[in-house]
């Protein structure tokens, strides 16, 4: 069994590549054809570590993925790899040592996706919570899909959040740094941090038309207030039983804000027009918490391109 390095990776897995993976795990998850038990969650006091596995049917291969984030090191905050498995056989055909890379490539293709689909069609602002790779990656997939003409960063750190910017800056979008209300009343707001406590009172996202939240990927995480779900017209999750389990849709149910099945999967509004049904003067959330059935779409993706090449 190969183990396939992060150069070998990065030559084959294109945006395109990416995007298709899983935006077809995610139709595919909420038509009832994947396989997806829970995840697996250690903490330590230095990071966490996440172990997901999972398969779309009638693709060629399952993964099984172990993703581990630990920051204030020196070293990369995020690392990782994939074990890519035949899924006729059950026979191991590769180890993709990612370094995290394609975890947070799905990370950021699944928010792109979800934002641009939710969010009025008119709209080109974005507020950004968050400074770390995902709160870059986040905008710059999501100009893979449509203009974003102006973007407001807010981190703890103000340096963080002003290195953020000078990268959007560089990549052509025009972006600054802004305090945490400021950022929260964007037409389109995207929260992308490891918090344990509400990134802003629900009062300051009165001008946001769409918000979607990418951190709540373990349990006792929260970014949004709960009561801000009970001013949703609609409520979209990557997967109801993990975002009701450690997503802040859960935090929303469990805070009484909002019913158990108020929510619909994320993959019901890719490729559709729901704006068109929801009007512009509501709003929308989406509650990203990771699928393994995206991990293993995009990892037998890469693994097929490597064996094509």
């Amino acid at each position: 069994m190969p183990v396939v390095g992060l150069a070998d990776i990065t030559a084959v897995a294109t945006r395109s590549l990416v995007l298709d993976a899983v935006r077809c795990a995610l139709v595919a998850h909420a038509e009832g054809a994947t396989v997806l038990p829970p995840p697996a969650h250690l903490d330590f006091p230095a990071g966490d570590c996440h172990v997901k596995t999972g398969y779309v049917k009638g693709m060629p291969h399952f993964a099984v993925k172990v993703a581990t984030g630990f920051p204030g090191r020196g070293l990369p905050a995020n690392d990782g790899l994939l074990l890519v498995i035949d899924a006729s056989t059950g026979r191991p055909v590769a180890a993709l040592a990612d370094e995290g890379w394609l975890t947070a490539w799905r990370t950021a293709a699944a928010g792109a996706l979800v934002t641009h689909a939710l969010t009025p069609a008119g709209v080109t602002q974005v507020g950004v919570l968050g400074t770390g790779p995902q709160a870059r990656l986040q905008v710059e997939w999501l100009r893979e899909l449509r203009p974003v003409t102006q973007v407001v960063v807010w981190g703890r750190r103000p340096a963080a959040a002003a290195e953020v910017c000078a990268d959007l800056r560089a990549a052509g979008v025009a972006a600054e740094p802004g305090a945490a209300e400021r950022a929260a009343s964007q037409p389109c707001v995207i929260a992308a941090t490891p918090a344990t406590a509400p990134l802003a009172p629900a009062s300051r996202f009165a001008l946001a038309k769409h918000i979607t939240a990418i951190g709540t990927d373990m349990p006792g995480k929260n970014e949004l207030p709960p009561e801000l779900f009970a001013q949703a017209t609609l409520i979209a999750t990557d997967d109801h039983d993990q975002c009701l389990d450690h997503g802040d849709f859960g935090n929303a149910v469990r805070a009484g804000e909002v019913a158990a099945d108020a929510d619909v999967p994320v993959g019901t509004v890719l490729g559709c027009t729901p704006r068109k049904r929801l009007g512009r003067d509501v709003l929308s959330i989406a509650d990203l918490t990771g699928i393994g059935a995206a991990d293993a779409a995009v990892a037998s993706a890469v693994t097929t391109a490597l064996w094509a090449a």
